[in-house]
């Protein structure tokens, strides 16, 4: 199943539904009607679920929500007995990169609520800024959902052997120098500036058309450092694995420990 954060007359999705059609997936669309970009793991109240017709797609639907939504709506009622090898967001249109990103970006956060509900996501990410301008950059967009397709293919073995549930992918603006596995960067690459109206603020997530300069800094090794290279970024996760790192970090005897207080005021009262 795929969904995105552009809507579904992106170029990024219908791109991307093509290759996983001729890798032979069987590809069932539930994705947003409009942009909701930065929408994160968010939901909707109410949201309005029609049949559209999208090229390539078994079964396709759009919905008049987010990302999330989408994910929800079709595996718990749209798919029906279907029961999907993945859940893929993209391609969007911009990259994805460090935790700043992987916490607002409605791309990942349709791939995550796959994840929560029991399923293996897979996000990919262009890394191009303000949109497709060129045939050029469409061309690589093309490339990128080819190359996409492939490594959803390539590791379905993976998901099922090993402990990871989500992968977050993401395309350099420029024709790859290779292909890296990284981790995700340490980076906050938020920028607030005030609008001419009074009281009114625009939070940005990118402040330039440069990659170099929208994404400042980056630890060595992970995805923001080797996509500004050149390079193509896999970036494997484990969400499961969250509580039980938490669980049985050194924090948690220390936290437990301060705690104890609290266990006294519970006593006593």
């Amino acid at each position: 199943m795929i969904t995105n954060d552009d809507g579904i007359e992106s170029p990024g999705i219908k791109y991307l539904i093509e290759e996983l059609n001729k890798k032979g997936f069987d590809v069932y669309v539930v994705a947003p009607k409009n942009q909701v970009s930065g929408a994160g793991k968010s939901h909707s109240f109410n949201v309005k679920v029609e049949k559209c017709d999208v090229k390539y797609a078994k079964k396709s639907w759009c919905v008049d929500g987010k990302p999330a939504d989408a994910v929800a709506i079709g595996i718990k009622y749209l798919l029906g007995d279907v029961k999907p090898d993945l859940i893929l967001s993209g391609i969007n249109i911009g990259p994805n990169m460090g935790l700043m990103d992987f916490f607002s970006s409605g791309t990942i956060g349709g791939a995550l609520e796959g994840v929560l509900l029991g399923y293996k996501g897979i996000a990919s990410s262009f890394g191009v800024l303000r949109g497709i301008k060129t045939k050029e950059q469409d061309n690589l967009l093309r490339n990128a959902a080819k190359i996409t397709a492939e490594i959803s293919y390539l590791l379905l073995d993976i998901f099922k052997e090993e402990e990871i549930d989500l992968i977050n992918i993401n395309f350099p603006p420029v024709n790859p120098l290779g292909i890296k596995v990284t981790k995700l960067s340490w980076l906050s690459n938020i920028d607030v500036k005030i609008d001419s109206s009074e009281n009114v603020y625009q939070v940005l997530g990118w402040k330039t058309d440069n990659l170099e300069t929208a994404y400042v800094g980056g630890d060595e090794g992970s995805d923001v450092v080797m996509v500004k290279k050149g390079y193509i970024s896999v970036s494997p996760l484990c969400i499961k694995c969250i509580p039980e790192k938490i669980s049985y970090s050194k924090a948690f005897a220390r936290i437990e420990g301060k705690l104890n207080k609290i266990e006294e005021i519970l006593q006593n009262n």
